[in-house]
C-alpha cells in the first residue's frame, strides 16, 4: 500500500501538504512501515503537481527516502498571460478558466495541459503519470469531445514523449467510484493506445479514504484483461517489477 500524499504548492489550499508538514509525514509512514513489516509493506510515496516556473523540481525530493513519484497535472499554465487554469474541484473553476484564461479557445487549453504533461515526463521524470486525461471530467461534452482528431493526435503525442521518457501510466479508477466521471482515468480508447504503445501501466484507486482503497479494482482489471494487458507494474524491493493479472 502506498501513501502518496499531494506535495507543498507554493499557493495557500486545502488539499496539500503544508511545507512545514512535510517532514512529519515522512517520519509517520516511515514509522508505520517499521510498525506493520511483518503484515503488510507500505511505501512512501508523494503526488507531486507540474506548474512550469512554479512548484518545485521533483529532484529536490529525491534525498526523502521516497519509494516512488507521481507527476500530475491540476493547474495548467497559460504561458502568455501566467493565469492558470484549475481543472480539479468545482465545474464552475473549469469554465471560469477557459473563458478567462484562455479566451475560450478549448483546444489552446486542453493543448496546453497535454504539453503541460509531456514537459512534466520530460523534465521531471515522475515515475508514475497520474490521471492523464483528467481534463475531461469536467467538460462532461460541453466544450470537446474525445473523438476529435485534434484531440485524438494531442493524446498519441503525448503517450510517444511518455514512452520515451519510461514511465508508468496510472490507470486512475477514482473518477468512476466518485460519480465524477463515466469512465476510467484513462479512457478505454486512451489505454488501448497505451497498450499498442506498450507503455507499462499501474492500476490506482487514488483513494482518499480507507474505504475506497481498491474501488473498482475487480472491474478495471476485468476491463484491461479484454484489451488484452495482462501484466502491471508493482513497486517490490526497491524496484519495479511486472506482476501478471489474476
Amino acid at each position: 500500500m502506498g501513501f502518496s500524499a499531494h506535495a507543498p504548492v507554493p499557493f495557500e489550499n486545502k488539499w496539500s501538504i503544508a511545507p512545514s508538514d512535510l517532514e512529519k509525514y515522512f517520519f509517520e509512514i516511515e514509522q508505520l512501515k517499521k510498525e506493520f513489516i511483518k503484515e503488510i509493506t507500505i511505501l512512501l510515496a508523494l503526488e507531486i503537481d507540474y506548474i512550469p516556473g512554479i512548484t518545485a523540481e521533483f529532484s529536490s525530493y529525491k534525498n526523502s527516502n521516497l519509494d516512488y513519484i507521481i507527476g500530475s497535472i491540476h493547474f495548467v499554465k497559460n504561458k502568455v498571460n501566467n493565469g492558470l487554469w484549475f481543472i480539479d474541484g468545482p465545474i464552475e473553476g473549469y469554465i471560469k478558466g477557459i473563458e478567462e484564461i484562455f479566451n475560450n479557445d478549448i483546444q489552446l487549453a486542453v493543448g496546453n495541459y497535454y504539453q503541460q504533461i509531456s514537459e512534466m515526463a520530460k523534465i521531471q521524470k515522475p515515475d508514475i503519470i497520474g490521471h492523464i486525461d483528467k481534463v475531461k471530467m469536467n467538460n462532461k461534452g460541453r466544450f470537446f469531445s474525445e473523438e476529435e482528431k485534434w484531440y485524438e493526435k494531442l493524446i498519441d503525442k503525448t503517450l510517444r514523449d511518455i514512452k520515451d521518457c519510461g514511465c508508468i501510466i496510472e490507470i486512475n479508477t477514482r473518477g468512476i467510484y466518485r460519480k465524477k466521471c463515466n469512465s476510467l482515468f484513462p479512457s478505454l480508447s486512451i489505454i488501448e493506445k497505451i497498450h499498442f504503445l506498450d507503455i507499462p501501466i499501474i492500476v490506482s484507486s487514488d483513494a482518499h479514504q480507507p474505504e475506497e482503497l481498491i474501488n473498482e479494482f475487480d472491474a478495471t482489471y476485468r476491463t484491461l484483461k479484454e484489451i488484452g494487458i495482462r501484466k502491471t507494474k508493482i513497486f517490490e524491493n526497491k524496484r519495479w517489477i511486472s506482476k501478471e493479472i489474476e
